[in-house]
């Protein structure tokens, strides 16, 4: 097995390629392998012949589907690198790289400009402390639009970005702004640009300021260190032209993350949240403290299994190194220490030290998220970052061979430890397998690895819908239970008031029973029953919550009272109340993303009246196309992938979150509750 060496924290740059689909991440980041000497030729999307690439979905779909780390060395340092998908519905794998890295490149399409993910995945990566760069790709495809695009990105994304460099020559080369203040190019002024560059720098240092405000030339050694700072503090963001096919403008890139961008000592520190209150703790990059470090991805290798994909926060880590993670006791050690490079994984020849991202294999307790540390640390530490968003995608899947119900549970639980935004769950009110995702690709590549890797063939359709009930209304109830056959009976009585509760409040159990009419030692039991009539609602059969229920009088037996008397008893005391409590069923309501051309989007806010659903703001998002906020049940939505592609001739996509749930019209509780109620009578 080849072996690499370890880099000391000053020395190792960690980028995490960021962008919308299509922007040339993953051809970006061949050219930067190609310039450094890691492969002797660059790989083709296309051809499906990167280094990133390299499953069998990634190559099929002719884009990334996951993120793949990669390293380098250039001039010394090691370089490493996490190229991202580009889709809106594989956006965990980005949001979940974030906390590893100093560095976030976003990656812009020159002929497609701002579209949706670059806004997204640019905060996302500003609330992440990164520093930030933005990089326009294929300037090649539009030569003439760079002007407009530069005051597109500007008014999108905010003033402090600047151009670094310019193309020149028509696109064959680029030329520096920072160093150089004269000389050709293909728009704009060089001089201009090198003073805007060198003004917004030197603004973050009063005593560089004041000396050049007074007429004094500022050495380039001292703009330089003040662009570090600056980019650190997020007060410039640099834009850099590159055509990654060419390899144009990937030594100036390279040049700049290696010699500029932040090192894991330089940059700000990466924060954890401690204990309950997550209170913020920034963590240097000390390789001398305890070991600390972070699980951001893991991945099944068909011959090392299990891949954890550590950031090492502070210590250092060799095969001996012993550590625990989350609340265990449990120790245990790495083993070998391994670099990933795609699909390979070259093992260490040193020790790793704070601030490098590396793998280790066949631990199979470790999760994404979770913080690996030395015995003698405290616990409860968690990551900060940019919340996931919430998967609300759903289909119902079913093996068509029946034979693999264990192989299937085994394998989903691995892809479910590898993607922060998949769930599969049985749903205990239909039985039914659902996976949930952020989008139908996202689901469909699911489906995919699946077939790939496990062999696994599965059908999906559409979810029964998970609605709930609550009341309105507040009513009484009463239930006496009597039963004697010989013996020992069943008796208890039990009366109670059931109220609404605030949206979001759950279940709320108050005892207000007087003068011991119901014993002390039966009042849990009569809890118990109450949440069990709430398992099944009196509309549908639905899960009912937001309900506060008082306990007020009833009447014991002092042989045949019994805990299972009285909890039988609150259960049907607690439906008699709800009945008569004006219930309603709950649907979820979704958010919705919808991006579409712009011709398309009267057909798009139509279709959503027609789905219950209103429009909650329009925003040009780029290159033609807009994106549509809106609201929706979730049940008008199931087949809507198929008709927005129906819609937009395959050029509109969607993702949506869950926003709360709320009353569902009269007419349409009604033939719910018709299609429901046989099934939950059958299943009492």
């Amino acid at each position: 097995m080849t072996k690499v060496a370890g880099f000391q924290p000053e020395s190792i740059r960690n980028i995490v390629l960021l962008g919308h689909a299509g922007s040339g991440k993953t051809t970006l980041a061949e050219a930067v392998l190609h310039r450094c000497g890691a492969i002797t030729r660059m790989g083709s999307v296309d051809a499906a012949t990167t280094i990133s690439d390299f499953e069998p979905e990634a190559k099929q779909h002719h884009h990334s589907t996951n993120s793949t780390l990669l390293f380098a060395t250039c001039e010394g340092r090691e370089v490493n690198m996490i190229d991202t998908p580009g889709s809106p519905e594989l956006v965990g794998h980005a949001l979940a790289a974030l906390p590893a890295v100093e560095t976030a490149v976003i990656v812009v399409n020159a002929s497609a400009g701002v579209e949706l993910g670059t806004r997204r995945l640019f905060h996302a990566a500003g609330e992440a402390g990164l520093a930030r760069m933005i990089v326009v790709n294929r300037i090649d495809e539009n030569l003439a639009g760079l002007p407009a695009l530069v005051e597109s990105l500007r008014a999108a994304l905010g003033p402090e970005l600047h151009c670094i460099n310019l193309p020149t020559r028509k696109g064959e080369d680029v030329i520096d702004c920072f160093d150089q203040d004269a000389g050709p190019s293909d728009f704009g002024s060089v001089a201009e640009v090198h003073k805007e560059m060198l003004e917004s720098t030197i603004e973050v240092d009063d005593a560089t300021l004041e000396r050049y405000l007074g007429g004094e030339t500022i050495r380039l050694p001292e703009l330089r260190q003040d662009f570090v700072v600056a980019m650190n503090r997020g007060h410039v963001v640099p834009i850099l032209f590159t055509s990654a096919t060419k390899e144009v403008g990937i030594d100036d890139l390279l040049h700049i993350l290696v010699e500029e961008a932040p090192s894991p000592q330089s940059g700000r520190p990466r924060r954890l949240r401690k204990g309950q209150a997550g209170e913020l703790i920034d963590v240097s990059c000390d390789a001398k403290k305890p070991f600390l470090a972070h699980v951001f991805k893991i991945t099944t290798d068909p011959y090392l299994g299990k891949l954890s994909m550590l950031r090492i926060l502070q210590g250092s880590l060799d095969g001996n190194t012993q550590f625990v993670c989350g609340p265990s006791k449990k120790v245990m050690k790495a083993g070998h220490i391994l670099k990933v490079e795609g699909r390979d994984h070259p093992e260490l020849s040193t020790t790793a030290f704070a601030g490098d991202l590396v793998a280790i294999a066949k631990l199979d307790d470790l999760h994404v998220d979770m913080i690996l540390r030395d015995p003698a640390v405290d616990d409860d530490w968690a990551p900060a970052r940019p919340p996931y968003p919430t998967p609300m995608y759903a289909l119902a899947v079913d093996l068509k061979n029946k034979a693999d119900e264990v192989k299937l549970s085994s394998a989903l639980q691995r892809l479910v430890e590898e993607d922060p935004t998949l769930r599969a769950v049985q749903d205990p009110q239909t039985h039914e397998l659902v996976l949930s995702g952020i989008g139908e690709l996202h689901l469909r590549v699911t489906m995919e690895k699946l077939k790939n890797r496990f062999n696994l063939e599965v059908v999906a359709r559409q979810p029964t819908i998970a609605y709930k009930e609550t009341i309105t209304g507040r009513s009484e109830g009463h239930f006496r239970l009597k039963k004697q056959t010989g013996g020992a009976g069943q008796f208890a009585e039990v009366f109670l008031r059931v109220e609404p509760l605030p949206r979001g409040n759950g279940y709320e159990f108050v005892d207000e029973v007087y003068g011991g009419a119901i014993p002390h030692n039966f009042i849990p039991a009569c809890d118990k029953g109450c949440q069990d009539a709430l398992e099944r609602g009196v509309v549908a059969g639905f899960p009912a919550n937001d309900v506060r229920v008082t306990l007020t009088d009833g009447k014991s037996h002092s042989v045949d009272s019994k805990d299972a008397s009285f909890r039988t008893a609150a259960k049907f005391a607690m439906r008699d109340a709800m009945s008569r409590a004006n219930p309603v069923l709950l649907e979820p309501i979704v958010t919705l993303e919808i991006t579409v051309p712009e011709r398309h989007v009267g057909d798009i806010t139509g279709d959503l009246k027609n789905k219950r659903g209103h429009v909650v703001g329009v925003e040009v998002g780029g290159a033609g196309m807009v994106v549509v906020r809106a609201q929706a049940p979730l049940a008008e939505l199931g087949r809507y992938a198929g008709q927005l592609r129906s819609f937009t001739g395959g050029q509109g996509s969607f993702v949506m979150e869950l926003s709360h749930y709320d009353v569902v019209p009269h007419a349409v509780q009604q033939k719910v509750a018709a299609e429901r109620k046989p099934h939950a009578a059958a299943e009492e």
